[in-house]
């Protein structure tokens, strides 16, 4: 088993628990789960890159959308499973597969659409992934990614040029991980020549970061504020790379 995989087979069984009780974590998967619905329709056959315990796979399952997850970790496939038959979710609808991002190629296509959201393209090599993606997604296809930005403004604003990301090794489940924080214009580029982009913005750029889940729990008015705000302003072309987490959205060629 290789490091990545061991990592979030130790954190599975807590995983959906720490999300559930981080208002910003909910914060940011409500707005990448609506972008999601309007993108992939009822019937859609989608790939989800990257699917963690499920929540995103088994919400587009629910409202009639055929989905392929894949994740390198066991244990969290195995809980996407087992999510699914507590909702009676059919494997016509919703299958999860062990398996890496840059594997994807190896899936039988083709795909109406691709979504990989929250941090397991930091993990992995975008230039194959791209390369995957490209070969088994229909021409026109919507793709959607969502990852952890280098440079969250928050952080930055209160530590200064040590809140950068980059340098360090987090450890997921007591193991230390490589992990890449590239900006939007690279993710561009390491996809490659196959896509086009039209949209991308920040997540937590006015928000503090989700390591501090106590803060919004004390102040949840102004949690609401700052999330008002940051959805005027996550798109604009000076604060949009400057999220805790950033998501592009575009389309294979």
């Amino acid at each position: 088993m290789n490091a990545l995989a061991e990592a979030f087979d130790r954190a599975a069984d807590g995983y959906d628990a720490g999300l559930r009780a981080n208002p910003v974590w909910l914060l940011f998967r409500h707005s990448v789960q609506e972008r999601l619905r309007q993108l992939f329709p009822k019937g859609a056959r989608v790939l989800d890159v990257g699917c963690g315990t499920g929540e995103d796979a088994l919400l587009l399952a629910e409202a009639g959308v055929r989905v392929f997850a894949v994740d390198v970790s066991p244990a969290m496939v195995e809980i996407a499973r087992a999510k699914a038959r507590e909702r009676n979710i059919p494997s016509s609808l919703l299958s999860v597969e062990v398996r890496t991002a840059e594997d994807v190629a190896g899936i039988d296509g083709p795909f109406d659409g691709a979504y990989s959201n929250f941090g397991a393209l930091n993990c992995g090599d975008l230039a194959a992934v791209g390369r995957g993606l490209a070969r088994v997604l229909e021409k026109g296809a919507p793709v959607l990614l969502s990852w952890m930005g280098p440079r969250p403004l928050p952080g930055v604003v209160r530590h200064g040029p040590r809140a950068l990301r980059g340098g360090n090794r987090p450890r997921v489940g007591g193991v230390p991980l490589a992990v890449r924080y590239p900006t939007l214009r690279e993710v561009r580029d390491l996809m490659g020549p196959d896509f086009v982009w039209h949209d991308s913005f920040g997540l937590g750029v006015m928000m503090p970061a989700p390591e501090f889940p106590a803060w919004p729990v004390r102040h949840p008015g102004l949690l609401g504020v700052l999330a008002g705000l940051e959805s005027v302003v996550r798109r604009w072309p000076l604060l949009r790379g400057l999220g805790d987490h950033l998501v592009i959205e575009g389309a294979r060629r």
